[in-house]
């Protein structure tokens, strides 16, 4: 693992913050990835990497605040877009796979699931299990196994696009 912290603080004139964002802005632009960016503003500013992560933020906040068209807007056509490339007959295996992932991304569902605990929400024992009759645990068992059904996500679709 690369270590991009610096030794010592790093105090930056208004100047340089802003040459600095203005980098961060053009890297963005180019598609580098925010590791590639903290690298190259670490060796040219000596910055930390949480320092780094604030100008990235902050350089996209501007970014975003330029824009003509309202940011939903644009993640409305983005979804759009990839679903019609899902839908293309003439799209390949890989690009209807990329759209999907873009998709998924847009739509927040990329992001890791958080635990819900102790999906035993019985808070039984082994002692308490063992000790259960066959009734009591077969009524256990049931309310976890709808517990669980209820969890399970709803598969869904995306319909085609039908032209107007």
């Amino acid at each position: 693992m690369i270590n991009l912290t610096s030794q010592g603080k790093t105090k930056l004139t208004r100047e340089q913050q802003i040459q600095l964002v203005q980098l961060v802005k053009h890297l963005l632009s180019l598609g580098k990835h925010p590791l590639e960016i903290k690298r190259a503003v670490n060796l040219e500013f000596n910055l930390s990497t949480r320092s780094i992560d604030r100008y990235i933020t902050r350089a996209r906040r501007e970014m975003v605040e330029r824009l003509e068209v309202p940011i939903e807007q644009l993640r409305a056509e983005s979804f759009f877009f990839y679903v019609s490339v899902i839908n293309d007959a003439k799209s390949t295996q890989r690009e209807r796979l990329r759209a999907r992932e873009r998709i998924d991304k847009l739509l927040g569902l990329d992001k890791p699931i958080q635990s819900r605990g102790n999906v035993w929400q019985l808070n039984l024992t082994p002692d308490d299990i063992q000790n259960m009759s066959d009734e009591e645990l077969e009524t256990a068992y049931q309310s976890l196994l709808k517990e669980a059904n209820e969890q399970q996500p709803t598969p869904y679709r995306i319909a085609p696009i039908t032209p107007s």
